[in-house]
């Protein structure tokens, strides 16, 4: 803050032409300075805040944003709040980047406050507000009549006659709170300053922090000084301030950049500062000045929780400069990135854990997802990917959604780092940016581990990071697989046993218990099996069990793979089981029709139920064979023939059967043992029958009935 008398400023006016050039060249160079000295931070800052040309007081505005030319700091902007006399300098927050006071929140900066004590500026103050003026509010008064301790957002007491201290909080910014950086203390309670807004300090010693709520009528204490003046005794009124906790004695204007950090408790209500929390090369400062202030919400006036807040500072009588660097702001922009690890070879997903064979493709893809909704663009993105062990990258290319590409050179030999910087910045209209890294897995003499391998993707406004999994790449081992016995020949109802013969050549990890069997017989998989280290190294046996093989030839499908998936070629071996015999099963030694009585009339006799007829065929399912059945002369005790003939009937269709052999049935086997009943096949009106004539003689008749079975198509 700013004391300021005539009688001053009357003693200058007689050095002025003689002093301008010098001050201007102060001036130009104490500007300079602190740009070519600024600490790294962010940029972009026009999307986050609203620079008013002129604030609602009519003052306009000296506060610019400017960029920062230290090397050291690139990508970073700052903003000059003022640079010569009676100015008044500041900005507020955009809508979008305004405080959500229902959330924790953090913002960090760097303010410069000027390098000369005795030619500071005003001061600074950061301010939450809810004034009805939005981003034009500043404290009422003109360019003529500046009052500097109020730097923009306190009441001003410019009227001796004013003594209600809500007159003089009607003047300030209205429902807001104040942190205020015064580099300038007024302190002054005499009678001729009364009304020259030089008090607000009296009681406090020098350069100092402090907070309180600007527009509130408790916020100020009205005092007053009395002189005898011609016209006899006249008091005079002015206002002191009722400092929050304040730090006094501070030394602001050092020509140094100081640190603040501001960290609001959306559950306590509370925001707490550290300043000078860091130190000019950015480690820790212990000597940290920091203070938790609790804030009454209702003061600031807002429904929903989302206040508007930013900086302002404003001159009088000298041409202080002061800058801000902004480091963190909340919600300031959102991006997300997330790596995919893809074994090319085998397409399929690489996980933690996941084997990937030596000498497969690998590809990494790192994808970058802009929130459209952010405060900035995400520009000037440097990308530092740490690469995995035992894997050789070859290529590196960036895709953006834009449909834009961008080719990062690879360094030769092993590098253990991939740092570039995005050519592009992720915008609302270009969301994503796609890393693919393509490379090959080196080859091992043993299974290695890969590690977990970090990237981070860095800017001046954002900062986020994925990690890619680790997995084993395991040794790319040449399997042999031999049957010791290719083809064999067993019996029909005897199991077959089979020798396999596995090796790996040069191998130095490969033992029995590492190896699995896979089996396929007649084109059915069998459940793999894995080879035990109880037996000798090398070799396997397996006994296929009788009831598994077909008469005939059998095909036995193998093949190895060890634990690293490393698999032999399929070999075949044949086992050949003889075929059974076709025979009768059973046959009925004797069979009967039943008795007919003679009426001089044809007639047929059924069969009794002693029929029996099986044929067995033994010689492999899918053989087939044809019964075919003959018969003698059916003759009585005394050797006369009966008058009538023994049939065979089927599909209404009756054939005698007489000497001559007749086809009666035939049959294909549906089992490797199959046994066929020729007489369930009859019915009431098929199979065998006698018919005997109208002329027939009473008795009992008799006669051979020849089966013959022959293999030969159905």
């Amino acid at each position: 803050m700013r004391k300021r008398t005539q009688l001053l400023l009357a003693g200058l006016v007689a050095l002025a032409g003689v002093g301008m050039g010098i001050t201007r060249a102060l001036a130009a160079d104490a500007t300079a300075a602190p740009i070519t000295t600024a600490p790294a931070g962010l940029n972009q800052l026009d999307k986050l805040f609203d620079l008013p040309t002129t604030f609602t007081n009519g003052v306009s505005n000296s506060a610019n944003i400017q960029t920062v030319t230290n090397s050291a700091a690139p990508n970073t902007q700052a903003i000059e709040f003022t640079s010569a006399k009676k100015q008044l300098g500041g900005f507020w927050s955009k809508d979008a980047n305004r405080l959500n006071l229902n959330e924790d929140a953090t913002i960090k900066m760097w303010l410069y406050h000027g390098a000369s004590t005795s030619k500071a500026g005003d001061g600074l103050a950061f301010v939450l507000q809810n004034d009805a003026n939005g981003t034009g509010a500043a404290s009422t008064y003109t360019k003529q009549t500046i009052i500097g301790e109020t730097m923009g957002v306190w009441g001003v007491d410019n009227d001796t006659k004013r003594k209600e201290a809500s007159e003089i909080a009607a003047t300030a910014i209205q429902n807001s709170w104040a942190l205020e950086f015064d580099t300038y203390a007024n302190t002054s309670t005499s009678f001729s300053d009364a009304g020259s807004g030089v008090s607000f300090d009296s009681g406090i010693k020098g350069q100092h922090i402090a907070s309180g709520y600007p527009g509130e009528a408790s916020q100020y204490q009205s005092d007053s000084a009395s002189s005898i003046l011609s016209l006899g005794l006249v008091t005079r009124y002015f206002f002191t301030q009722n400092h929050q906790n304040p730090k006094p004695s501070l030394s602001m204007t050092d020509g140094q950049w100081h640190h603040l950090t501001l960290k609001w408790d959306a559950s306590a209500s509370t925001m707490t500062y550290a300043y000078n929390d860091l130190n000019a090369d950015g480690t820790e400062n212990a000597s940290a000045i920091t203070q938790t202030e609790t804030i009454d919400k209702s003061k600031l006036n807002t429904s929903d929780g989302m206040i508007r807040w930013g900086l302002i500072g404003d001159t009088v009588g000298n041409a202080g400069n002061s800058f801000v660097v902004f480091e963190e702001i909340p919600n300031l922009m959102s991006a997300e990135a997330d790596v995919k690890v893809t074994d090319t070879t085998k397409n399929k997903t690489v996980t933690t854990g996941t084997k990937v064979k030596a000498q497969d493709s690998l590809k990494y893809d790192y994808t970058l997802t802009y929130d459209a909704s952010s405060q900035q663009d995400w520009e000037n993105v440097e990308a530092k990917i740490n690469l995995p062990k035992n894997v050789t990258f070859t290529k590196a290319v960036v895709e953006y959604a834009n449909g834009d590409t961008q080719t990062v050179t690879v360094p030769d030999g092993s590098p253990e780092t991939l740092s570039f910087t995005l050519n592009q910045a992720l915008t609302a209209e270009n969301t994503t940016a796609k890393i693919t890294l393509t490379g090959t897995a080196d080859t091992v003499k043993i299974n290695s581990q890969t590690t977990a391998t970090k990237a981070t993707f860095t800017s001046n406004n954002f900062e986020t990071d994925t990690t890619a999994p680790d997995y084993i790449i395991t040794v790319k081992q040449d399997i042999s697989f031999y049957w010791m016995k290719g083809t064999q020949t067993v019996d029909k109802g005897t199991d077959a046993k089979v020798r396999g013969l596995v090796f790996g050549e040069g191998s130095e990890q490969l033992t029995n218990s590492k190896i699995t069997v896979h089996l396929t017989l007649n084109g059915k998989k069998i459940d793999d099996f894995k080879m035990s280290d109880d037996d000798e190294s090398g070799m396997f046996d397996y006994t296929i069990a009788a009831d598994d093989l077909n008469v005939g030839k059998n095909t036995l499908v193998g093949y190895v793979e060890d634990d690293d998936e490393n698999e032999s070629e399929e070999i075949t071996a044949t086992i050949t089981v003889k075929s059974g015999e076709l025979g009768f099963k059973t046959v009925a030694s004797k069979s009967n029709f039943s008795a007919v009585t003679l009426n001089g009339k044809a007639q047929t006799a059924d069969r009794a139920d002693d029929w029996a007829l099986v044929v067995s065929d033994e010689r492999g399912k899918g053989s087939s064979w044809q019964l075919q059945a003959s018969a003698t002369t059916f003759t009585n005790e005394d050797g006369q023939a009966v008058r009538g003939q023994l049939v065979y009937k089927q599909n209404g269709k009756a054939t005698e059967i007489n000497n001559e052999a007749v086809k009666i049935d035939s049959h294909e086997s549906t089992s490797d043992t199959d046994d066929y009943d020729v007489t369930k096949q009859w019915g009431s009106d098929t199979g065998m029958f006698f018919d005997t004539n109208a002329g027939a003689v009473p008795g009992n008749y008799s006669g051979t009935v020849t089966w013959t079975l022959s293999d030969a198509p159905s």
